[in-house]
């Protein structure tokens, strides 16, 4: 008898390997397989500018590392002692105002020489929401625990998602016209915004997706399926019952490698698993 529907291994007209630079953006899949990556030794460089939920967000990311002169003033805000960026997470926040813009100024000159040599791509949307700061009318990355009054809520649909990333990856590509981009979306459940407006939210980014791997050197990778119609049970989830767990986190892992790494690159992958392995065990002595 068969208890669950698992989730073919999807093919790929290309492999990844140890030379290969790999950049993720976006939500927490992308510090998941990032920190999968790392751990493993690749070459690699996840979430800059930290984790990021709504595709609006994740774009103006990119554009920023490509033109930083995108990033002006108004992005910037001091609130309960501490500047914070509408661009970034709140890891950035920082009480000297120089401080603060150099971290930042500094972080996207890492990342566009990073982008530049990148191989792999990576996007990983988490909600369609999106939350605009009134007072200077752009959608921002993070609300830093100001006062939800002063943000309005609402949902990107399909054609603006699609609008947005025509544009940024040929902007992309006419610094890196050989990068391939992998997008994502994240099995991660926002039932803040409601059950059924959670719902709503992943099938608007599944249709923005399926539109934008029409393009040249796009792809999808079936995280969200993998948790939802492979796994679908809630001993995989988190205690939170939204995030997967780490059972659910290792599986989607060994499916990423089946899928994207070379027998060379795998057969490398487990030696520095097991070399991982003893290094740990001889730090807890």
């Amino acid at each position: 008898m068969i208890f669950r529907t698992e989730i073919p291994i999807s093919k790929y007209p290309f492999q990844i390997s140890y030379q290969d630079n790999i950049l993720l953006l976006g939500s927490c899949f992308s510090d998941n397989i990032g920190g999968f990556l790392s751990n493993n030794r690749f070459s690699v460089l996840s979430n800059p500018f930290g984790t990021l939920f709504n595709p609006v967000s994740i774009a103006n990311a990119l554009k920023m590392t490509l033109n930083p002169k995108l990033f002006t003033d108004d992005y910037c805000y001091y609130f309960n002692n501490q500047w914070v960026s509408f661009a970034h997470h709140g890891s950035f926040s920082h009480p000297d105002e120089n401080q603060f813009k150099k971290q930042i100024e500094q972080q996207f000159m890492e990342t566009k020489n990073f982008l530049e040599k990148t191989n792999f791509l990576f996007i990983t949307f988490g909600t369609a929401f999106c939350y605009r700061f009134i007072e200077r009318n752009f959608v921002v990355a993070n609300c830093h625990k100001i006062p939800n009054t002063q943000f309005e809520k609402f949902r990107l649909d399909i054609d603006e998602i699609v609008d947005w990333y025509k544009e940024l990856i040929q902007m992309i590509y006419s610094i890196n016209p050989a990068l391939k981009i992998i997008f994502t979306v994240s099995p991660v459940r926002h039932l803040g915004d409601g059950f059924h407006e959670n719902q709503l939210s992943k099938a608007v980014l599944h249709l923005a997706v399926e539109q934008l791997t029409k393009e040249d050197k796009v792809f999808y990778f079936p995280a969200y399926e993998i948790l939802m119609d492979d796994l679908r049970d809630y001993r995989f989830y988190a205690e939170d019952l939204c995030h997967p767990g780490n059972n659910a986190i290792c599986y989607i892992e060994k499916i990423f490698a089946d899928s994207f790494f070379s027998p060379q690159t795998k057969e490398k992958q487990k030696e520095i698993e097991k070399e991982n392995k003893f290094l740990n065990h001889r730090k807890r002595k």
